[in-house]
């Protein structure tokens, strides 16, 4: 078994941006996102992981730069989040990307999480877990929780799971070591984010079965960049 890296680029104001634990204006301002995205396949990568950090705020979207990466760059695995929380957004999204990625839908608005599933397909739907030290799920790009756990999300029947551990997120900080708890208890694919920062992160994941690691703040710094497979 092997774990495979997902480089991330999040979006905001028309930019890719790589926030510290969310906040706006912390981090690198990185450009354009649709040069960034052909570079990142020339250096041999086929799968992305893209944010419209706008839309998950609800402060604006981004979803026409995304359509175009999706579009006009050969991934094999395209997974987009960020603000969609009804079937439209949803149906424009996964006709040119290959997954639509959710969080709290499933429990804040069950009709259209189902509405969703149906007429998208459960294959189609990764479902980003956002969770902070206490294991509450984080919503609203990041900045509201609801009375809602991890464990509270773990049953939905989807093609995959993202856990993202919000206080190491952006932080080369190194992944939640208490992670483990929560994935023995799925076996759909699996995939992490929030810290990862060394191969010995990336080898902690791949034992506790981690499908993907999603980096963004690692790979843009250079630490591992140019690691695709452990």
């Amino acid at each position: 078994m092997t774990i495979e890296i997902i480089p991330s680029i999040d979006i905001s104001e028309g930019k890719a941006v790589k926030r510290i634990r969310g906040q706006r204006g912390s981090g690198l301002v990185l450009g354009d996102p649709l040069q960034i995205a052909k570079s990142i396949y020339n250096e041999g990568y086929d799968k992305v992981h893209i944010v419209d950090l706008d839309a998950a705020e609800g402060v604006g979207d981004n979803e026409g730069i995304i359509r175009r990466i999706c579009k006009d760059v050969s991934f094999a695995h395209t997974q987009v989040g960020g603000g969609i929380r009804g079937l439209d957004k949803a149906s424009r999204i996964i006709n040119e990307c290959k997954y639509v990625v959710v969080s709290t839908l499933p429990v804040t608005d069950p009709r259209k999480f189902e509405e969703i599933k149906e007429k998208i397909g459960k294959e189609k739907i990764i479902l980003s877990i956002d969770y902070d030290e206490q294991g509450n799920v984080l919503i609203k790009g990041w900045k509201e929780k609801r009375d809602v756990k991890v464990y509270d999300m773990l049953s939905f029947d989807v093609y995959g799971f993202i856990f993202t551990y919000v206080p190491k997120e952006g932080t080369k900080g190194g992944i939640d070591e208490k992670i483990g708890s929560y994935t023995k208890q799925i076996n759909k694919v699996k995939e992490y984010a929030g810290g990862v920062n060394t191969i010995d992160d990336l080898l902690k994941l791949k034992t506790l079965g981690f499908d993907y690691a999603i980096v963004g703040m690692s790979f843009y710094n250079g630490r591992l960049r140019g690691v695709k497979v452990v």
